[in-house]
């Protein structure tokens, strides 16, 4: 058989690190994808959800008469019909997790707790059942903030066997001696740095549709985690045939990478009933009941010497984390970022945190793009600019004396994180080289129209692709750190995928088909993936968050991918009758060297073979932890008077290895830093004192749109990674990771002014101002 490709005696060459469109877009933008509000079930009921007016208070009655007797309504159940357990995340001994009732009984702790749900034949019958429930609640105080929760006389969350009152997590560390380096410190400087309460607001929110099936539950779900929630549905449900499906995923950035109340409600709802039900969330719910994030104080203390080198932090972090834990990652990860990485990528010898989450009465908080990571780096970048100013050294060769050096590493940080590859202080160079940085330019500049330009800098580095082994040091035992990938090719030669790691729009449809095109050899018209589906094969894995695709995903999908190709390359050798080193494959077709015109085509092979032997899955769980990081400079104009930012100029110098698609790992950067950008300028979530949201609105919560967001402009450094199984880190929290950093510093710059609270919005730069008459905080 002859095949142009192959009579050249050439294999078709790497198809990654190129750059190629996204093959999934085609469906997403001419509204041929199927989310979760698309999945025509049979005979499906609706579920509506009636949640909680009061912040915190006792359950006297729940009267649901009136709401049975309105036409299509099937039933309603509250937390005393369905006896369901409390979802309850599992964490290390000496860590108090808060149980969450799927269906709030006796008491409720925040505005917007599912406190029962109502059953009909359609959403609009539901909806105004469930406005016809009457739900009596005795109101309690209401511990609103961080303050609040500090207070011991105040009410208690939660019954805590220590008594700790709504502090419901604390760790405690001192390394080196901190306390000599600040006693000998040629500059010493303290700050208090605050972050707004955030949301990921997806372009889709929350659903789940289930039904009965097989003995079981079969539950579509608009999930980042689906082996998990299989995990928890069978668990909570008592049943061990669970199959959980995902659609197309319109959004997640961690908010759909919890497993919540109503997704397990609404699989228990479809065995309860026989039928599909569904349920789909609409924005007021989003912004009520979907998890938060952020919301931290942060005490910092830093010591350096005369000629600037850091010799010590103190870092006292503490982070309003709402009414309860979420599942699987439970409450601590984001403060436990803070404690971390608050040294970011510079070398500290001396080193104290203290990391506390505290309980209120606010919706709960989980994963939000870069979980920690952006309040560490607004940390440490702060202290950079701070110390410049007070020692009189330029910011940017300041950060250049503390950086860790490329001839370091692997370089283990104060913390213990085993910075694994890279040059940071190359980052630096490189981005200030792209915005045109001046060292002599320091301070603000007013331009003819009156606005003050200012220019910031940011260096990070994060983790990235978080392995099983350090889940288990943080007690997390609902997280399995691994991810896996099951592949199948069929008659026709096609090779369908799936992996552990649903697409939420990250483009992995895309990247993964490359990966597959060159541990393969498959044609890339050849593969198919498809989205994650626990039946799909034995394989259990963690999900998609935490930047972990491009690495843990992509290690999965390699090692099966060469199993694969190892066992055509075998059967062909025996068709053929040569050696299996004589073989090349290419473009789906497997080619004698020496002998072109022998050769023969995946299908044929598959069409011969036995049942499971192009059936391949397998897990994988890195050794190592990859360690991304980048300096992003930007430049910005500051109205005095309105307190307008507008964004001039954005660069950015990443290293996230080798680049499988470089329009991919631009795209996610561009909109990782929009997303920091709304976080540094528009976007708060408010409470008034009786725990009620004031921002239950995109009226209120202010997203940045296409007008607000910067064009980046992007240099790939691309180093090697010895420690990667593909040469590749994670990326795609970066931009956010960076963002409200960056603006802080800018804003600052161009006011002449300390800005160490977000979002900068016109009030507070006008208090930044105001403030910068007096004397700074040095000692």
């Amino acid at each position: 058989m002859k095949h142009p490709a192959a009579l050249n005696g050439k294999a078709q060459g790497s198809v990654v690190g190129r750059s190629m469109r996204r093959v999934e877009d085609q469906a997403l933008l001419t509204g041929r994808a199927t989310f979760l509000d698309d999945i025509d079930l049979p005979d499906v009921l609706h579920a509506v959800f009636v949640r909680s007016q009061v912040a915190h208070g006792t359950i006297r009655a729940i009267d649901v008469d009136e709401a049975t007797r309105v036409p299509g309504v099937v039933a309603v159940f509250t937390a005393d019909d369905l006896a369901l357990g409390d979802l309850v995340t599992p964490l290390q001994e000496d860590i108090f997790s808060p149980p969450r009732p799927l269906l709030a009984r006796e008491r409720v702790r925040f505005v917007g707790e599912p406190v029962a749900v109502v059953v009909a034949e359609s959403r609009y019958a539901g909806e105004d059942a469930a406005a016809l429930i009457e739900v009596e609640i005795e109101p309690l105080p209401v511990v609103g903030d961080i303050a609040a929760a500090l207070d011991e006389s105040g009410p208690s969350l939660h019954d805590q066997p220590d008594g700790s009152g709504n502090v419901v997590f604390e760790q405690q560390a001192t390394m080196g001696d901190p306390d000599a380096a600040f006693a000998s410190a040629a500059h010493v400087l303290e700050r208090t740095l605050q972050h707004p309460r955030l949301t990921a607001a997806p372009m889709e929110p929350r659903g789940a549709a289930a039904y009965p099936e097989d003995g079981g539950v079969t539950l579509w779900c608009s999930t980042q985690f689906p082996h998990s929630l299989r995990r928890i549905v069978r668990e909570l449900l008592g049943i061990e045939q669970v199959r959980v499906r995902c659609p197309d995923i319109g959004g997640g950035f961690g908010l759909k990478g919890i497993n919540y109340p109503e997704e397990i409600v609404v699989g228990r709802l479809a065995l309860e009933l026989g039928r599909a039900v569904k349920w789909v969330e609409d924005r007021a719910e989003n912004l009520l009941a979907s998890c938060h994030a952020r919301e931290m104080e942060v005490r910092v203390r830093a010591a350096a010497d005369a000629d600037g080198t850091l010799l010590a932090l103190d870092v006292d972090a503490i982070c309003d984390v709402g009414a309860y834990g979420t599942y699987p990652l439970g409450h601590i990860l984001e403060v436990l970022g803070v404690f971390g990485m608050s040294p970011g990528p510079y070398r500290v010898r001396n080193y104290r945190a203290r990391a506390r989450s505290v309980a209120t009465n606010k919706c709960p908080s989980g994963a939000y793009r870069g979980v920690g990571l952006p309040v560490a780096t607004f940390v440490h970048e702060r202290v950079m600019d701070l110390l410049a100013a007070q020692t009189g050294i330029d910011r940017a060769e300041l950060r250049r004396r503390n950086m860790v050096r490329a001839d370091e590493m692997p370089y283990t940080s104060i913390t213990n994180q085993r910075y694994d590859s890279g040059d940071y202080a190359a980052a630096l160079d490189a981005a200030l080289e792209l915005i045109g940085y001046d060292p002599t330019d320091n301070g603000s500049v007013e331009r003819k129209d009156g606005r003050l330009v200012g220019l910031g800098i940011a260096s990070y580095v994060e983790w990235t692709g978080t392995n099983s082994k350090i889940f288990r040091t943080r007690g997390m035992s609902a997280v399995n750190g691994f991810d896996g990938c099951h592949m199948e090719l069929d008659a026709e030669g096609v090779l369908t995928i799936w992996t552990t790691l649903p697409s939420i729009g990250q483009g992995t449809t895309t990247t993964f088909a490359q990966l597959a095109a060159d541990s393969i050899g498959v044609a890339l018209h050849d593969v198919r993936v498809v989205q994650s589906d626990t039946a799909a094969s034995d394989i259990d894995g963690t999900g998609t968050g935490a930047s972990r695709s491009a690495n843990i995903g992509a290690g999965a999908l390699h090692l099966a991918g060469t199993e694969l190709r190892q066992r055509l390359i075998e059967d062909a050798a025996e068709m053929l009758d040569v050696a299996p080193d004589e073989l090349e494959v290419a473009e789906s077709l497997i080619v004698e060297r020496d002998m072109p015109s022998r050769a023969i085509r995946f299908a044929e092979l598959a069409k011969t073979a036995e049942p499971e032997r192009y059936r391949v899955s397998r897990e994988f769980d890195p050794e190592h932890v990859l360690y991304a990081y980048a300096t992003h400079a930007c430049r910005v104009a500051v109205d005095p008077e309105t307190g307008d930012v507008e964004i001039v100029d954005w660069v950015v110098a990443e290293d996230c290895g080798r680049v499988v698609n470089p329009v991919i790992v631009e795209g996610q950067t561009q909109g990782a830093v929009a997303q920091g950008v709304g976080g540094a300028l528009y976007e708060s979530l408010h409470y008034d004192e009786a725990g009620q949201p004031q921002t239950a609105s995109f009226m209120d919560y202010l997203l940045p749109t296409a007008c607000e967001a910067p064009s980046v402009r992007i240099r790939h450094l691309e180093l090697p990674v010895p420690d990667a199984i593909l040469g590749s880190k994670g990326m795609a929290e970066g931009g956010t990771v960076a963002a409200g950093a960056a603006l802080a510093n800018a804003v600052s710059d161009a006011l002449g002014a300390e800005c160490n609270a977000l979002p900068l919005t016109p009030e507070r730069l006008w208090q930044c101002r105001a403030a910068a008459a007096s004397p700074p905080e040095t000692s």
